[in-house]
């Protein structure tokens, strides 16, 4: 007797042995106990997570000889004969070879007629969404009012192909990738079952592999079996090309902390151990995306299909650097995939890529760029050059005390003497304080000129009613008395185009441009201190 491949031997022959599909097994059980069988259904979905496979259970339900039933007993003569393939009423229909209108008009003449032996005829096409436009058509009427005793069911990879008038004729099931766990249980149960010696960390790389197919991972398994009789992480590897998480938390480390060096003699190992680079690429994809969104929520656990060595790693990375960072490195690798796919030489894309990468870890953060930029493209008026400027951006230190000493004052520069008053002022009356410091102060001899620019000039008549009050501060603490003048000014308006042209030729923003092949879509001015609300 022949071999029998796992992906065949372990076809589910029961809605029980459905796995990752529990939705899907629940709508249909309730349909066969409530006696509302759809006429037609379109079953959608990845390769190999059971689309084919539930169209046969289905067929099972409907003709088992105590059915209609959810649970067919897999022993009656059309129970068999369906799993079998050798029944007369159900027909796997491949639409990739019957494609044209004579197979449709073929079919509509057998649906006519009565099933041999049971209770339903079942058709169904696989691979449905390759039928031809003329042929979908003439199947249409048959589709929509069948015989009684007719259930079509259409399987297809590719929904987005059938047409319109198809899918409002047919209930849709989408079935989903089945999560990495599950195949890693399902593969445990049949490695016990079937005596494969396999690691836990080997199964998970199947897992991952299968990238959510049931079919390829009892595939990749049935492979590795030939390979060797004790089946670890390293056969895998060896195997399949996979890389291992160690190197994908490497190569990411060396990426966010600029190591140049590290990432070139990581390319070399790949490179040197056969492993195939777009395939990593794909991997190291993955990998940073699962980091990204760790660092956002904080967590891995239900939230993320890992392993136990894969969130290990994660967790321990996701410390050293922030969302902002990450995603400027996956947006980029995303742009970066299709053409380490397509190169010719992909070892080379793939090393310039991340090389151009590491240099995010030198450049400046957004928010201290709006700064610098901020500071470079605003244009007050200057201040007239027989006055020295000084703004009173004061930092309070409360550990000093609330106030100098007057006999330390005395003979102080008026700078010294205004900064000691904007102190106490604070402690005092610190909603005029708030308004002073918006000002730009400027001091001349015993004078003391207060300019407020555009839209800061509301604060003016506030401030000049305070003019007694700030005078007896300033001689209260130095006994000197001074003249302060309150005036308002109109800031120049710059341009748009000015303020494209200053950013531009801002050195920060050429180096960001420069990296990512970047442009300037538009520049927003920023108000005093930094910050735009």
């Amino acid at each position: 007797m022949s071999y029998l491949v796992l992906a065949r031997k372990w076809r589910p022959q029961g809605f029980e042995d459905l796995v990752g599909q529990e939705a899907i097994v629940r709508i249909l059980k309730n349909a066969i106990n409530q006696n509302k069988v759809a006429h037609a259904y379109i079953f959608s979905g990845p390769r190999g997570v059971g689309k084919t496979t539930t169209a046969r259970i289905l067929a099972k339900a409907l003709n088992c000889a105590i059915g209609p039933t959810p649970e067919p007993c897999g022993k009656c003569q059309s129970c068999i004969e369906i799993t079998d393939g050798s029944s007369m009423d159900v027909s796997e229909i491949d639409g990739a070879s019957n494609t044209s209108v004579d197979n449709i008009r073929d079919l509509r003449e057998r649906v006519r007629y009565a099933p041999s032996g049971s209770k339903h005829k079942v058709y169904i096409i696989d691979e449905a969404h390759m039928l031809s436009t003329s042929a979908f058509n003439a199947l249409l009427k048959t589709l929509e009012e069948p015989p009684p005793h007719v259930i079509f069911v259409l399987a297809t990879t590719e929904p987005k192909k059938i047409p319109p008038t198809v899918l409002s004729r047919c209930q849709h099931l989408p079935f989903r990738r089945i999560s990495g766990q599950k195949i890693k249980e399902r593969l445990r149960f049949i490695s016990n079952v079937d005596g494969i010696n396999v690691t836990d960390s080997a199964l998970e790389m199947i897992a991952r592999a299968a990238d959510g197919s049931m079919r390829d991972s009892l595939t990749i398994l049935d492979q590795v079996t030939s390979f060797s009789e004790n089946i670890t992480e390293s056969e895998i590897k060896d195997l399949l090309g996979i890389t291992d998480v160690e190197t994908l938390a490497r190569l990411s480390q060396a990426m966010i902390e600029g190591d140049r060096i590290a990432i070139v003699n990581i390319i070399s190992e790949l490179t040197n151990t056969g492993t195939d680079l777009k395939a990593f690429t794909k991997d190291f994809l993955q990998f940073i995306r699962n980091l990204l969104i760790a660092k956002i929520v904080g967590q891995t656990e239900n939230i993320l299909d890992l392993s136990e060595e894969e969130t290990i790693a994660i967790n321990k990375l996701k410390g050293s650097t922030s969302e902002e960072h990450m995603a400027v490195i996956l947006s980029e690798l995303i742009k970066a995939e299709p053409s380490i796919r397509s190169a010719f030489y992909p070892r080379i894309v793939l090393e310039m890529t991340l090389i151009r990468l590491s240099l995010l870890s030198h450049l400046t953060s957004i928010n201290e760029a709006l700064s610098a930029i901020s500071g470079e493209i605003a244009s007050p008026e200057p201040a007239p050059s027989n006055k020295t400027r000084v703004f009173s951006n004061i930092q309070n230190d409360k550990s000093k005390g609330s106030c100098e000493d007057r006999s330390n004052l005395q003979g102080l520069s008026l700078s010294e003497v205004w900064n000691a008053a904007i102190k106490k002022i604070d402690e005092t009356n610190h909603p005029l304080y708030s308004k002073l410091i918006e000002g730009e102060v400027s001091l001349d001899d015993n004078n003391i000129n207060i300019v407020f620019n555009g839209g800061l000039s509301v604060h003016a008549e506030s401030v000049k009613e305070n003019i007694p009050y700030i005078k007896n501060v300033i001689h209260d603490i130095s006994g000197r008395n001074v003249s302060i003048n309150i005036k308002t000014r109109e800031v120049k308006s710059v341009s748009k185009r000015d303020l494209i042209e200053d950013a531009r030729n801002n050195p920060i923003i050429k180096e960001a441009m420069n990296l990512f092949e970047g442009r300037i879509v538009d520049v927003i001015p920023v108000s005093k201190g930094g910050n735009n609300v």
